[in-house]
This record gives C-alpha cells, sequence and structure tokens, in this order.
C-alpha cells in the first residue's frame, strides 16, 4: 500500500556484441546537489530481532556512506 521507491539496480557492461548483467540489491541514487539516496533491505521474518536487523542494513550502506562521507544518525538502541 505504499511506494517502496526504487530498491534494486542493474550492474554491468556491454559491448563488442556482449553484455553482462546482475541485479545490484545495495544501490544508491546520487543527484548533484540533491544528495544521495542509499537503498538496502534486509529479510525481517517472524522471530527476527529489529535491532540486529538494523544492525545489519546500516552494515550493507556502510560502503555507501564512507564512500559518499555521509554521517549516519545515532541510532536509539535500547
Amino acid at each position: 500500500v505504499f511506494d517502496r521507491g526504487m530498491y534494486a539496480g542493474p550492474v554491468g557492461w556491454f559491448g563488442g556484441g556482449e553484455s553482462e548483467f546482475a541485479v545490484g540489491i545495495r544501490s544508491a541514487l546520487v543527484e548533484q546537489e540533491l544528495g544521495a539516496l542509499i537503498y538496502a533491505g534486509t529479510g525481517i521474518v517472524e522471530g527476527s530481532n529489529p535491532y540486529l536487523e538494523w544492525d545489519e542494513l546500516e552494515l550493507k550502506t556502510s560502503q555507501f556512506t564512507k564512500l559518499l562521507k555521509l554521517d549516519l544518525p545515532i541510532s536509539n538502541k535500547k
């Protein structure tokens, strides 16, 4: 019931009559002067610990934040 937005993006190459692509499930949309939207997901299922899922999400997006030198908000873990 909500717009999930981007979730994945194609990663690969083409040229010389050949190509190879895969689905990048960790993606970022970077727009000059607007910033970056970083996308990743976790596998939340019955019995998941939401705090551990959040840690996993932060780990997945950390390469983008390091590359773009972004500051992450501090988690309010209990």
